[in-house]
């Protein structure tokens, strides 16, 4: 029953060609009649394909069975094709029933003419043999750049020697330091121990809210204060005894200006007044 079946659809479709043979990258036509499932060119056809096919529909199905579809083809290439073998159903299945579509491609030109279009008599301006160097070139470039692009950075961007860090502001005990070893020293002038001398009790006085005592009461309690006592009394001995005084080592100076350090120096301007 399917072979009869088979057989009849084949018998059914007809074809009528426009051309005995058609010319190489020339238009060429084939008109047929068939009575099965919808036909379609296969959809993986490319510029590179030997044949290139078209179905389209021209009349049927709607008061007879059969349909009738125009194929248009174009050949690349001389030689026998088989239209058949380019034409599914549009479901995507072979449309093995339909019977044979031999067309025949001819070349009008010798062998090495790649086309019946046109001829090129003219040598293409990007040879084979240019190819490859301009590949390579191109390579070259690619390379070249980020190397490039590595080099300038580096030369840009060599290290700033790092400037020394700025001195330490100074501070009170820096001040006293000059005139504490000339009077260990008594190597002080006389203006130079007035100096000293007030510069300590403007800076006790803040420090103990002295300010409004009148000096010789002011004096008077920083003499028996645990922590301004030890350089007071010790700058008095050293300015007005009679005896001569003992030079004291480094390390004591630094023990005796250590309170004195995280404090901001005296304008001698203030102390005068």
């Amino acid at each position: 029953m399917i072979c009869a079946h088979f057989i009849c659809a084949i018998l059914a479709t007809t074809f009528v060609a426009d051309d005995v043979a058609t010319p190489r990258g020339i238009t060429g036509s084939v008109t047929i009649s068939h009575s099965g499932d919808p036909l379609q060119a296969k959809l993986d056809q490319g510029l590179s394909s030997p044949m290139l096919v078209r179905v389209t529909d021209i009349t049927g199905g709607s008061t007879t069975p059969e349909y009738r579809y125009r194929i248009d083809y174009i050949g690349a290439v001389a030689g026998s094709f088989n239209l058949r073998d380019l034409i599914t159903h549009r479901d995507g299945t072979p449309a093995i029933e339909l019977g044979a579509i031999p067309v025949q491609i001819v070349s009008e030109l010798p062998d090495k003419f790649g086309s019946d279009l046109f001829i090129v008599s003219a040598k293409p301006m990007f040879a084979r043999s240019y190819y490859r160097v301009i590949i390579g070139l191109i390579a070259v470039i690619w390379i070249a750049i980020p190397i490039f692009v590595f080099v300038r950075r580096w030369i840009l961007n060599k290290p700033v020697p790092v400037a020394p860090p700025p001195p330490p502001a100074p501070t009170f005990a820096d001040q006293l330091r000059p005139l504490v070893e000339a009077a260990m020293n008594q190597g002080l002038a006389v203006h130079e121990q007035a100096r000293l001398e007030l510069l300590l009790m403007a800076f006790w006085s803040e420090q103990r809210n002295l300010a409004s005592l009148p000096p010789v009461q002011a004096i008077e309690q920083l003499r028996i204060d645990p922590e301004a006592s030890i350089l007071i009394i010790a700058v008095e001995k050293w300015l007005h005894s009679r005896a001569s005084a003992t030079p004291q080592p480094t390390k004591d100076l630094a023990q005796l200006l250590a309170p004195f350090r995280g404090y901001a120096p005296i304008p001698l301007a203030e102390v005068s007044q």
